[in-house]
């Protein structure tokens, strides 16, 4: 079966320049710091590693961003509890390492590179938390952006928060849309020998959307008929969440929204802390499009969800890029813009363990 889908496991951080400003004064020799190194890495107990390599692009020197951002040289050293690693290279600045991890692993990561200062992080392995889904259904919620009662599927999914720790996650939908095809036949016209010579009934639902949920209405109609379903080709997709159903994933007030402020996710990773739920067992309500399907795969459609254990570095990170990102008065010059914090030493970057966990697949049965 062909797949078309985004990793599961891997979170995809670009270079991000990150802006100073000062209420006074203002430093013309920052303009020509020099270069250093971007490097993002997030171990997991997955079987591969992979580690992002590139270069900052000193302010003043604008006319050289085209010469590319990847460092395919690098020389890294990759450590599992003091054991190194294998390094190998899939692109220009596009390297992994091999190897399963647990949870509490310790590591540590060196990134060197000719003409650039030598970086080092270090992250650990978070433990496991899991979770279950519980249900899914159509529901009518008030849209405040769009002043009208919007549509949506909407999953609930149960975890349990640690009570002795402060936690971090980040959770997404995953969906999976198959190409199928399902026909039923009924009344059958025997000849002279008994045999079924053909069907006087039949009904044919191809690949277009809701043909399933014909399908099941059909069976349902039409007991007596004999049915077939084939599922074919699928492909995976990571739809939006609409957060303004669910509190831990809509942190700002009415009153922040006015000034300007929205509570977007950097590429659909919906990051939370336990701050309010400490402790507690928890039902997160998450909202997505009715209509999210994959052109020509519309036959079926079943959702997963994923929760991560993200470590804080890696929380801090995605928080301080969603918060550029969403702050509409610092883009249009009247605040400041917060700088992205970075955990690699003497560079840029992050390097943030995770965990994830996926609740069984539910299948949408109505359209």
């Amino acid at each position: 079966m062909k797949k078309k889908h985004l990793s599961t496991y891997v979170v995809a951080v670009f270079t991000i320049l990150s802006f100073y400003a000062c209420k006074d004064e203002f430093d013309i020799a920052n303009l020509n710091e020099p270069q250093k190194l971007n490097v993002s890495c997030y171990p997991s107990t997955a079987d591969t590693t992979w580690i992002r390599v590139g270069r900052t692009i000193p302010v003043g020197k604008h006319s050289h961003a085209d010469e590319g951002l990847t460092i395919g040289n690098a020389h890294i050293i990759y450590k599992v509890n003091d054991q190194q690693r294998e390094i190998a290279q899939q692109i220009p600045g596009l390297y992994y390492a091999c190897g399963p991890q647990k949870v509490g692993d310790i590591i540590t990561l060196e990134v060197t590179a000719e003409g650039f200062e030598g970086v080092k992080s270090e992250a650990i392995v978070p433990n496991v938390i899991p979770i279950r889904i519980d249900g899914l259904k159509r529901v009518s919620v008030y849209s405040h952006s769009q002043a009208r009662f919007e549509t949506y599927d909407q999953l609930t999914a149960t975890f349990s928060d640690p009570q002795e720790t402060t936690d971090y996650y980040a959770v997404r939908v995953r969906a999976i849309n198959y190409k199928g095809y399902a026909y039923g036949q009924a009344n059958p016209i025997y000849d002279e020998n008994g045999e079924i010579d053909y069907y006087q009934t039949r009904w044919s639902l191809g690949n277009g959307r809701g043909a399933y949920a014909d399908y099941l209405s059909h069976q349902e109609k039409y007991p007596e008929a004999e049915w077939h379903m084939e599922l074919q080709d699928s492909a995976y997709s990571y739809p939006i969440i609409n957060n303004e159903d669910e509190p831990l994933l809509n942190p700002i007030s009415e009153m922040d929204e006015n000034f300007g402020f929205d509570s977007d996710f950097f590429r659909e990773f919906y990051i939370f802390s336990d701050a309010s739920i400490n402790g507690q067992t928890y039902t997160l309500h998450l909202n997505v499009a009715t209509n999210a399907t994959v052109s020509h795969y519309e036959f079926l459609m079943r959702y997963q969800v994923q929760l991560y254990h993200i470590t804080p570095e890696l929380y801090r990170y995605v928080k301080a890029l969603n918060d550029v990102e969403n702050n509409e008065l610092a883009q249009s010059g009247f605040s400041l813009l917060t700088p992205t914090p970075s955990n690699i030493l003497n560079g840029v970057g992050i390097m943030g363990g995770y965990n994830v966990t996926e609740t069984e697949w539910i299948t949408k049965t109505y359209y």
